[in-house]
């Protein structure tokens, strides 16, 4: 086999879209990791917004690395991961005839003081040339229009059209029907021992694997299953959770973004996300982490301190310091190439990491986000 990727998540199954578009044979191994972060996502798409809540967890440097006016190598990460989704949702859809649908869904941005409040202000300009619409106000009856029960004690809000959401796991079953109807060959097994010297891989089944090229999209489980090269790369897992209420009592017709995000997806819940904690590797859910996302999204929106939660789930991420990917050769001409460090933004990032994986590997032009 010339071409064989580990990992069926978005980074691998969109390396695999780009390869086989690019007629060049390839395999994945799926590996079957368990609660992977992208299926069960919020399915935010939002190149010029920060992660919500996002200032809780990071260090002044690392907030300022986050947005909405990001430095220059990640807001154009942002943007063209963001415009590679507008463009290929048709495309897929058709291929695969799954539809996860792709949808624009305002935002509300939630400032609680004045300095939230001008900075999204002095950004606003750029946003809309970058075809975001963003209307700010501090009128309480203009804020209460767009969501009903909002909270008095806000300073203010920033009403932005443009992004958009989608269904996570159906992305990822059209992503993986529409590699196969390509030609993509999937093989749902697990990684026992990697050979690098060798280039082959061990199967759990016990089949042995020959590769030209080993592409290793493993999220979080990348740095175990390299672990054989003595190599490591510069990343670390992320616990993440989300929550999930019933509606039958509120109407959000809006994405209201904060400390946390609230937003009511198509299952007709409302969708509360996410926590985020540095060097945690497991994917039990907490109390803990339900009660700081309702007691976050309550600041939004109050009445959602007393609604049932009827869905709670957590996935580790992978993540970096600086928040970019790792793209890369993992060792100078030895066929393996590692891409990770997607964090909260895998989903968006996706499309983009993809093409460069086969320009890297095929086209053998540099990474712009080296290991």
């Amino acid at each position: 086999m010339k071409n064989v990727i580990i990992g069926a998540g978005v980074f691998g199954l969109a390396t695999a879209l780009s390869f086989r578009e690019a007629l060049e044979d390839v395999t994945i191994i799926e590996c079957g990791f368990p609660n992977t972060a992208s299926r069960s996502a919020l399915g935010r798409l939002d190149p010029i917004l920060k992660g919500a809540g996002s200032a809780g967890h990071l260090s002044d440097q690392e907030q300022a690395l986050s947005g909405p006016l990001k430095p220059e190598n990640q807001k154009k990460l942002a943007l063209e991961s963001f415009l590679r989704h507008k463009s290929n949702y048709k495309k897929l859809v058709e291929l695969s005839g799954i539809d996860y649908y792709l949808e624009d869904i305002p935002t509300i941005q939630v400032c609680f003081d004045e300095d939230e409040f001008s900075s999204i202000e002095d950004s606003q300009e750029e946003m809309q040339s970058l075809g975001f619409n963003v209307k700010t106000t501090q009128d309480y009856k203009e804020i209460e229009s767009y969501q009903e029960g909002i909270s008095s004690e806000i300073f203010g809000i920033a009403l932005i059209t443009g992004s958009l959401f989608l269904d996570a796991n159906l992305f990822i079953s059209c992503m993986r029907k529409s590699a196969e109807t390509l030609g993509a060959k999937i093989i749902n097994d697990f990684v026992e021992e990697l050979f690098h010297k060798d280039k082959q891989l061990r199967l759990k089944s016990g089949e042995i694997i020959d590769y030209e090229n080993l592409i290793i999209c493993a999220g979080p489980w990348t740095n175990q299953l390299i672990s054989s090269t003595g190599e490591t790369v510069d990343m670390f897992p992320a616990k993440g959770e989300i929550i999930k209420l019933e509606s039958s009592q509120i109407s959000i017709n809006n994405h209201l973004h904060g400390p946390c995000s609230v937003v009511k997806k198509r299952d007709g819940l409302i969708w509360i996300g996410a926590t985020y904690e540095d060097e945690i590797f497991d994917s039990n859910i907490t109390l803990e982490a339900e009660s700081k996302l309702i007691n976050d999204a309550s600041l939004m929106l109050p009445i959602l301190s007393n609604q049932k939660v009827v869905e709670h789930t957590a996935c580790v991420r992978p993540a970096t310091k600086d928040g970019m990917p790792r793209v890369g050769e993992l060792i100078q001409n030895s066929g393996i190439f590692v891409a990770t460090g997607g964090g909260g933004w895998g989903i968006m990032q996706s499309f983009l990491i993809g093409d460069l994986l086969k320009n890297l590997v095929i086209d053998e032009v540099p990474s712009l986000y080296p290991l």
